[in-house]
């Protein structure tokens, strides 16, 4: 997928207390992932250059609300060229995905999402409560070998890229094969999304699985999805 990075790292327990960096968050657990999903976010402007490497500049970055373009500013400055992201995290690790740049010609802007899951049996099971065997298969055309995990991460990446979250259920946000099959392109529908439903839209998406040493296998997905 050109232009977006994907950063990792390990939610490390008790971090957030010894940074003394709460951030509002309810329980010690949430506390951990919401300051990994900081600090990667902060390594990786760093390391692509995207804002100085000072000693203060986890207080001079800005995030924007939930929404389908989350910005990145610094100074109380969006950034320029704009800088997207999107956090996601299971219990052990976090991922940052990241996306320079902005729309050229008018074009509509873009959403970024991104998911990392791994109750693989789970999504198994419950197939039928967030999608469909076709759906799933779009996705293999699309992407290569996946499991129905990928499928929910897909989803969930989606639900970031549209802005309206699962507002509307899972099996609404419904994946079709693109027209012309190309490689990690689908054609989304958000089917009863009332204003926001304005026909379908071609998503760049990119599936994956991350393993690491004495952790359980990470499913993963990343989806960009035009706002009109």
């Amino acid at each position: 997928m050109t232009g977006v990075r994907l950063l990792w790292d390990e939610v490390r327990h008790g971090a957030a207390q010894a940074a003394r960096q709460h951030g509002g968050h309810t329980g010690a657990a949430r506390q951990d992932q919401w300051y990994a999903a900081r600090h990667t976010l902060r390594t990786g402007l760093v390391r692509l250059g995207l804002v100085p490497d000072l000693p203060d500049a986890h207080r001079r970055i800005g995030l924007a609300e939930p929404g389908a373009v989350r910005q990145v500013s610094w100074n109380g400055q969006v950034l320029r060229p704009a800088v997207q992201f999107s956090v996601a995290h299971t219990a052990e690790q976090v991922v940052v995905a990241l996306r320079r740049g902005e729309p050229a010609g008018g074009a509509a802007p873009t959403g970024l999402g991104v998911d990392a899951e791994t109750e693989w049996a789970t999504a198994e099971r419950n197939l039928h409560r967030f999608g469909t065997p076709a759906e799933l298969d779009a996705l293999r055309r699309a992407c290569g070998p996946v499991q129905p995990l990928h499928l929910w991460c897909v989803k969930e990446a989606l639900a970031k890229a549209s802005g309206l979250g699962f507002r509307i259920p899972p099996r609404r946000y419904r994946l079709h094969p693109a027209a012309d099959a190309a490689p990690r392109r689908l054609t989304v529908e958000l089917a009863g999304a009332g204003p926001a439903d304005r026909g379908p839209r071609r998503a760049r998406v990119r599936t994956g699985t991350r393993t690491t040493a004495g952790r359980p296998p990470t499913a993963w997905a990343v989806a960009e999805l035009p706002t009109r």
